[in-house]
């Protein structure tokens, strides 16, 4: 394609990296294979233009169905809405296809800032971490999601494995591939891996918020801690069990304000079970005869915890509720978090047939104009 943004783009080559062929515009060079999903593949290359690295995802059967081309439009939508020079979120430098007309419009390529690791990564390495780099991280995923709950946005995917993070423990939260605009009515069932999953979801389906990115959250500050998940189910009722087995089976009063009624006859008839000692499982913790912590967070960091990790969600702090917990006062400047408009999407709730789905994201692609920032930062140390 070569309009909009890509009027540049006018001579191509095509690599293969693991099997996957990649056609790319020739200023993309040196491409080394990173990471594949069910939705897509990631390769890093150098942007030649720039100097730096950047990643850049092909999109697998973007358009297959009127549900993939659904999901197309929306992530590329929310992708060039949230861009942001510093929001602790991907940023999108371009997007580009080698197809010449929207008739021929059949692969998609999003070029976005390169991060070195992720944060499943980091954690399979076993290293505790400290409680200073726990705040860190859990401050910088909690000003992302201010960000993106402020523009109307719920992620609905937040796992470790979706965060990138440098050599500096600078966070970015990735891939919105199943990122929504927030409604009032009933939203699409599936959502986050299971691990991640807030209880709403079982309980109520269908029926959520951006309270749920927030109980991600607390499962991700408790694997910090842990360094494994702290729920791991095998199907959607283990995954709830494992739940209660650490923060409790909930009262009949909340059950009845919140769950479905399936879901209040289930959990009525479980054997009640009390929460687990947070103190205990997640406080400091020592090596015999030494005076510093080797692992675990301060009774701050517990408080924190446990309201992250609440299963009422009207009961869990918003983003700017828990940037506000003491605990993360060491980091917090509520002058440097930026917020943005709420997406406006008319096309939000349409039926729209697969062809229309293709032709407003070639619109996008036309539209879409680089940032000036991304010259910004620029790496040196290209490999």
């Amino acid at each position: 394609m070569t309009t909009g943004a890509n009027t540049d783009q006018t001579q191509w080559h095509t690599v293969t990296c693991k099997e996957i062929i990649y056609t790319l515009p020739i200023r993309y060079q040196n491409p080394v294979h990173i990471a594949q999903g069910a939705f897509g593949s990631v390769i890093r290359a150098t942007d030649t233009e720039l100097g730096k690295q950047v990643a850049i995802k092909k999109m697998f059967s973007p358009f297959k169905t009127r549900v993939h081309a659904k999901r197309t439009y929306r992530e590329l939508k929310l992708l060039m809405h949230l861009n942001h020079v510093d929001a602790q979120i991907v940023q999108l430098y371009n997007v580009f296809t080698p197809e010449k007309d929207v008739n021929q419009f059949q692969s998609l390529y999003f070029v976005l800032n390169y991060c070195q690791y992720d944060l499943n990564k980091v954690i399979r390495r076993r290293i505790p971490f400290t409680e200073e780099l726990i705040k860190q991280i859990i401050y910088s995923l909690l000003r992302g999601l201010k960000f993106i709950h402020s523009a109307g946005v719920i992620h609905r995917d937040l796992k470790p494995s979706n965060i990138g993070i440098d050599e500096n423990s600078n966070v970015a939260i990735l891939d919105f591939g199943l990122a929504r605009v927030a409604s009032d009515g009933v939203q699409t069932g599936y959502v986050a891996t299971r691990w991640w999953r807030a209880p709403e979801v079982f309980v109520h389906w269908e029926r959520y918020n951006d309270k749920l990115d927030i109980w991600s959250v607390g499962c991700i500050m408790a694997e910090l801690i842990l360094l494994r998940p702290i729920f791991n189910g095998t199907d959607s009722i283990d995954q709830l069990n494992k739940i209660f087995d650490v923060i409790g089976t909930p009262d009949l009063t909340t059950l009845n304000e919140i769950c479905t009624p399936d879901a209040i006859c289930y959990i009525s008839r479980l054997q009640p079970k009390a929460k687990v000692d947070f103190n205990h499982l997640f406080g400091f913790k020592y090596q015999q005869g030494g005076a510093d912590p080797v692992s675990g967070v301060s009774q701050q960091g517990i408080d924190l915890l446990d309201r992250l990790l609440t299963f009422d969600p009207r009961r869990r702090p918003t983003a700017e509720e828990a940037l506000a917990d003491p605990f993360l006062s060491d980091f917090r400047d509520p002058t440097d978090e930026p917020s943005m408009e709420p997406v406006i999407d008319e096309h939000r709730d349409a039926e729209q047939s697969t062809t229309q789905w293709k032709f407003l994201t070639w619109s996008m692609i036309e539209n879409f104009q680089p940032p000036s920032w991304i010259n910004e930062n620029i790496d040196v140390n290209m490999e």
